[in-house]
């Protein structure tokens, strides 16, 4: 439950694990290199290459290469800022914070989402349907929602421990006076259960 896209984040653990893989293994063969023949005559000619890398080119060739350099980066660093902006959707440590200016009301009212856990895991973890549960308050696309992982006790009704459950978030939206999205997630009641998990 976060806003984070997981294919560009896979994409970009690929590419830095393969340029770490390959620098690695050129690594250990430049260490190895007395051993290996080729890989000291490669490893001589390419630094023979870079030794005299740019001493021949003119101005303009010196100026073009180095604004294809610093161009690179500034687009590698626009793509990391927006992939860092883009980052996100983590747990949430505030629930609902108001600073009383829509009310007229001078002050501010801060609800910490550890204050709503609690409430949720004493009242829906007292149902006599309920075997486990676990609550936790993501922020999702600027706002703010609750997860709510329910494994019911073995033989129990998925409809009335969503009815209960139901029951008790429309509690915590009137004792908020705000109404969140909740995401109740019910998952198989017992070891030995083949059906899937349901989400609703």
């Amino acid at each position: 439950m976060n806003a984070t896209n997981r294919g560009l984040g896979r994409t970009a653990l690929v590419v830095v694990g393969l340029v770490l893989f390959v620098a690695g293994v050129g690594a250990i063969l430049a260490q190895t290199a007395q051993g290996l023949p080729l890989v000291a005559s490669w490893w001589r000619t390419a630094g023979e290459a870079l030794a005299g890398l740019g001493t021949d080119t003119s101005r303009d060739d010196s100026l073009l290469s180095w604004t294809w350099v610093l161009g690179g980066g500034v687009v590698v660093g626009i793509l990391a800022i927006v992939v860092l902006t883009t980052l996100g959707g983590g747990r949430e440590g505030t629930v609902v914070e108001s600073d009383g200016s829509a009310d007229g009301v001078a002050g501010s009212v801060r609800v910490e989402s550890t204050a709503v856990q609690h409430a949720l895991s004493s009242a829906i973890g007292g149902l006599p349907q309920v075997a486990s549960l676990a609550v936790d308050v993501y922020r999702v696309r600027g706002g703010r929602a609750i997860r709510v992982r329910v494994r019911p006790r073995r033989g129990a009704s998925p409809r009335e421990v969503t009815e209960r459950v139901e029951a008790v978030v429309a509690d915590l939206d009137a004792l908020l006076g705000e109404r969140l999205p909740v995401l109740l997630e019910i998952a198989r009641g017992g070891a030995g259960a083949s059906r899937p998990d349901r989400v609703h």
